[in-house]
């Protein structure tokens, strides 16, 4: 089980970005210091020149600091957005949606626990929305258990099918969610968080309805 970030968020500053910087400011620092040695004695700078250059070293001592402050608060987000995700590691999700049939029973969630509204049928639809397999659900059930079995009574190829209930009258998909769960084996950082799980099944974060 490990948490893999492929991408953790916005990228903080390198450091030879800050170095670059430091280099910069300590560099402004000495030309302005040999200016002020170097003036002309009958012709020293004026006051309102050495102010403005004063206020421009004071901007650029401040942007040096905000960019390092920016970059520590940067990397202790990351690393407390890692530590967050880390936590999902081993609970179970619970999602609707396609998920990865590898040979073992997969058991169903009809409508959380309120069950089916009424007597339906469950239909399981392979990658190309084929119906596979369909089975009876009572109303008030909420669990039902897939053995894996398609309708014309063998087992299906392991792979990615989809659940939906359907009404036993007109067979009429029903407004109800139907959904599975397994345990969370690892994080993916990418465009989004994913989460891979222990059947095989990988579900963006948004996709898990509950956590348990």
């Amino acid at each position: 089980m490990e948490v893999t970030s492929v991408r953790s968020g916005p990228t903080a500053p390198s450091a030879a970005s800050s170095a670059q910087e430091t280099s910069d400011f300590e560099t402004f620092l000495r030309m302005l210091t040999t200016q002020i040695q170097n003036q002309d004695p009958l012709s020293p700078m004026q006051a309102d020149q050495f102010a403005e250059q004063l206020a421009s070293f004071t901007m650029v001592e401040q942007q040096t600091l905000t960019n390092q402050r920016l970059e520590s608060l940067i990397e202790k987000l990351s690393q407390n957005s890692l530590a967050a995700y880390s936590g999902l590691v081993g609970q179970t999700a619970v999602h609707a949606g396609p998920f990865e049939f590898s040979g073992l029973p997969v058991e169903l969630e009809i409508g959380g626990v309120s069950g089916a509204p009424e007597e339906a049928i469950l239909v399981i639809l392979d990658e190309r929305g084929t119906i596979v397999a369909e089975q009876t659900v009572p109303a008030g059930q909420s669990r039902v258990h897939w053995e894996g079995v398609g309708s014309d009574g063998l087992a299906v190829t392991p792979g990615s099918y989809q659940a939906e209930l359907r009404a036993e009258s007109d067979q009429e998909r029903l407004d109800t969610q139907v959904a599975t769960a397994s345990a969370v084996e690892e994080v993916l950082f990418g465009a989004e968080v994913a989460l891979r799980l222990a059947d095989g099944t990988v579900i963006p974060e948004w996709a898990v309805s509950r956590l348990r």
